[in-house]
Formats: structure tokens, sequence, C-alpha cells
């Protein structure tokens, strides 16, 4: 008889625990879409015949569209019943999911990529609200945003675990034919387990906000064009590039005076004015921008070390245990009710860990597990920082404001993604251009450690049958790797380093600010006359 009341939602039959796992299995699909092409871009650049770069803009493009319709979605989420709205966006992203195994027209992928981020703003609120739905207690809101932010945050490692040997094994575009078979199954599951509710909540689709949707998405979409292609173009001086900013700028403004105008905003500005909501979506700024350091992680070990994608992998799983870890105890601190601070100061304590070892550890190369340490302190520091942060920013607004307040998070979240990629690109291209120059300069003097490097690789060619000619030829081309090696070692130090003192300045601000609201006042003697 309990299970026959537990849920509107799903059949009588199907336990909390069951529809627990169903709604996991619902949203995993989508998550694992966000990061897929990046799991592989050697791979994805070979199927889809386009550059890295463009690789990653179908990224930002995801995440773009996922920004861009966060706020509309809310509006179509109140017109449909739980189960056709499930039935609607997993039919669509199966078919999106279809044209991204067929085509390989840039622009068709593009498209598409933006649309299934929309499809996953949409997935997002479903599962936030059902989730709320089967936990029946106070901490509903804290367990089921752990989850879901826990979820995301493992998104990017989990896909490179699992398709490290599928893709060695098989085709790239496969992952899309799993990925279709995958919503297939799950809207079976959907049409079997879920109630067709009577209870309809429906609310009229007119004057739905279409205007701020095409301005807001126009400005993310130039943002993210130009984090992923500004620092290839040389930023202004390319013509491309000073259009894209100055439309994308226009497109903000405008966007930003119609709120203003609106009785109802799209995203109500008004958030702005609570002092709160600016430290926490700062931190939440500066917290993803020390995340995505973590791509050149994934470079270092298979680039420099030489890992094959299996053994990289191994060290995604080592990040993934780091922030299971620190999501759980972020949101057990919180149901305890015990102070953020805390949290945020060990989390961001964890991501100057990781980046001081790596920066210390690559120095000497070494050993896979002397990296396992400092994957473990990346996860952990996300983990501990993200949903906390989240949770602060809504509850120090206004109660009315809080759909504005989780949509402004998320944009402030794909802000530093996009600054990210603005820093790794500039350390990619533009600080690894400065070291090779110094490099070569180093290399043209006449130096005993160059010669004597040269000179033992010409023995060693020399007696596995090289002749003369091979041996001048095949010996540039290994130091010249070796020099790449060094070129990229020096670029992800400094980056790592500004990455450090970067945290060290927020745990710093931390400390004052806590000591400040916590009104602590430290007495001085006054100095005795002598």
């Amino acid at each position: 008889m309990e299970n026959s009341t537990i849920s509107p939602i799903f059949n009588a039959n199907i336990s909390k625990a069951w529809a627990k796992i169903l709604l996991f299995v619902l949203l995993v699909p989508n998550m694992i879409l966000f990061f897929l092409p990046v799991a592989n871009v050697t791979a994805a650049t070979g199927y889809f015949g386009i550059e890295p770069n463009q690789v990653q803009f179908t990224v930002t493009l995801y995440y773009a569209g996922f920004v861009a319709f966060y706020s509309l979605e809310r509006r179509f989420y109140s017109y449909f019943t739980y189960k056709r709205y499930f039935i609607v966006f997993q039919l669509v992203q199966l078919l999106c999911c279809l044209i991204l195994f067929q085509s390989t027209n840039l622009y068709i992928i593009y498209l598409t990529r933006f649309f299934q981020g929309m499809l996953f703003a949409s997935a997002v609120n479903l599962y936030l609200s059902m989730m709320a739905l089967k936990i029946k207690t106070f901490r509903a809101k804290e367990i089921s945003y752990s989850l879901f932010f826990g979820m995301l945050l493992c998104a990017s490692s989990f896909n490179n675990l699992i398709t490290a040997d599928f893709i060695d094994h098989f085709n790239f575009n496969l992952l899309f034919q799993c990925a279709v078979f995958t919503y297939a199954v799950n809207l079976l599951l959907v049409l079997i387990t879920m109630k067709i509710n009577v209870e309809i909540r429906t609310t009229p689709l007119v004057q739905l906000d279409f205007p701020s949707f095409f301005l807001f998405s126009f400005f993310l979409i130039g943002l993210g064009y130009c984090s992923v292609f500004g620092q290839q173009y040389y930023w202004f001086q390319s013509k491309k590039i000073v259009l894209i900013v100055i439309a994308s700028l226009a497109s903000f403004i405008l966007f930003v005076v119609r709120q203003y105008a609106l009785k109802r905003p799209y995203i109500n500005l008004t958030i702005l004015s609570f002092y709160k909501f600016i430290i926490g979506i700062s931190l939440l700024f500066l917290m993803y921008i020390c995340r995505f350091s973590f791509s050149y992680s994934g470079q270092f070990f298979r680039s420099v070390l030489g890992m094959d994608p299996k053994h990289v992998s191994y060290m995604y799983a080592v990040n993934i245990i780091g922030i299971v870890l620190g999501v759980f105890y972020a949101c057990v601190h919180l149901i305890n009710k015990k102070s953020v601070f805390i949290v945020w100061i060990v989390g961001f304590a964890s991501l100057f860990s990781y980046h001081f070892v790596m920066n210390q550890e690559m120095f000497y190369y070494g050993n896979e597990s002397n990296y396992f340490l400092p994957m473990f302190m990346h996860g952990l520091g996300i983990g501990l920082i993200m949903v906390p942060t989240i949770l602060y920013c809504i509850s120090s607004v206004a109660y009315y404001l809080a759909p504005s307040a989780a949509a402004f998070c998320l944009l402030v979240r794909f802000l530093g993604f996009t600054v990210s990629g603005i820093l790794v690109n500039y350390y990619t291209i533009y600080h690894s251009l400065i070291h090779k120059n110094r490099f070569m300069e180093y290399y043209q003097k006449v130096n005993p450690m160059f010669e004597n490097r040269y000179e033992t690789l010409k023995i060693k060619l020399l007696k596995n049958g090289f002749n003369q000619t091979q041996i001048d030829t095949v010996s540039n081309n290994i130091l010249s790797k070796e020099l790449n090696k060094y070129i990229l070692l020096r670029s992800v130090m400094d980056y790592y380093t500004l990455m450090m003192y970067v945290s060290l300045v927020v745990i710093g601000f931390l400390i004052v600010f806590w000591l400040f609201q916590k009104k602590i006042k430290i007495a001085i003697r006054p100095i005795l006359p002598i």
C-alpha cells in the first residue's frame, strides 16, 4: 500500500529505490553527451573531418544552449505532464543523435549540438523537480542538488573512463549509435513505468519571451566562439573576431535593457543588489577557472608521459572518487547547518594542493602513481565547492528571485568555462611560442648538454643500422619532439602557477571575510612607555 502513494509520477509497482534508479538512468545519457566530443578529440576530428578547436566549440554550443534555454524552458515544463515531457525530449534527443551519427556537415553539427543543450535544460529541470518529490524531507534540495551537480562534475572524467577502450577498438561514430540505443531504451522505460497524469499543471504557452532568448543565445554563442577561436585568429587583429565581439556586446546590452523594461523579465537582474549573491557568484566563477585547468592534465599524461588512453582513464577514475567524496561531505555539511566558509576554504585549499603538487611532479615526470593524489585533490576541491556555492547564491536572494538566481549562476559557470578556455588557449599558443623562442635561442648556442644528447642519439641510431643521412633526419625529429615536450611542460607549469596564486588569494579573502562575519575582534595591547 505504501508504494501506491509514493509518487504521483511512477506506477504503483515501482518502489522508491527503483524510482530513484530510473531517474538516474534517464539523466545519465544527457550528461554523457555534454563532453562526449572531447572524450577523444583526435577520434572526433577524424570522424567529422574538422579541427580540434571546432570539436571544442561543439561542447561550448551545448553549454550555451543549456544556459540560454534554462529560463524559457520553465514555461514548457509547466505546460506538459511529466510523462509527455519525457517522451517528447527523449524522442528529440534520439533524433539529434541520429543526425550526428549520419551528418558530417559542420553547420548541421553546430546547430544540433546547440539544440541538444536546450534539451539538456529540460532534463535538468525534470530531474531536480522529480528528485525533490522523491525525497520527502527538509533535505530534499541539498540532496537533489548534490546528486545532480555531482553527476555533472563527473561527466567529463566519466566520459574519458568509459570511452577509452571503446574508441580504441571501434569507430567514434558508434558512440552516437550507442546514444540512440540508450534513448530508445529510456523511452521504453518511460512508457512502461510512468503514469499518465490526469492532473495537468497547465500553463498556456503564451507570451513566451523568445526575443530575450535569441539575444541571450547570440551573446553566449559569440562569447563561446571568441573563447575558442580568438587566440587562433590573434584576437582583434582579425576583422571576424572584432565583428563578433561588437555584435555580442550589442546583443548583451539589448538583453540587459530589455530585462529592466519587462514586467516579467527573462532573468531578474535585481539579484545583483544582494551582496552575498555577488560573493557567491564570484567564488563560483573562480572555481570554474581553476577547475578547467584540469584539461591540461590529460594532455600532459598523453604527450609527455606517453600514456595510452586506457591508462589515462585510470587517472580520471581517481578524480571521480575525489568528486564523489567532496560532494558527499559538502552535502552532509549543509544538512547539519554548519558554516559554508569551512567547506569553501578546504575546497580551494584542495585545488591549490592539486596545482602545487602537479607543478612539482612535472619537474621529474615520474610514475603514474605519483599523480593519483593531485587528481584526487582536484576532484575533492570542486566537489566541495560546487553545490554549497550554488545553494548559497540561491538562498541569498528573495524567494521569488530564486529562479533568476539559478539562471544567473548557470551564466556565471558558462563565463568561467569560457574564460578558462581563453586562458588555456593563451598558454597553449602564445605562451608556448615564447618558451619555444627561448629554447631555440638556447639550442643555437654551443651547448655541451645539447651536443652530448645529439651524439648519444647518433650512436644509438648507428648501432640500430641507420645510415648517416637517416641519422641526421631521425635525430632532428627526436630532438624536436623532446623540445615540444619541454615547451608544453613549461606552459602548463606557468598556468598552474597562476592557478596557485588565484587559489591563495581566494583562501585569504575567505578567511578575512569569515572572521569579519563572526565579528572576531583582536585586542591589541598598547605599547607601554619606556
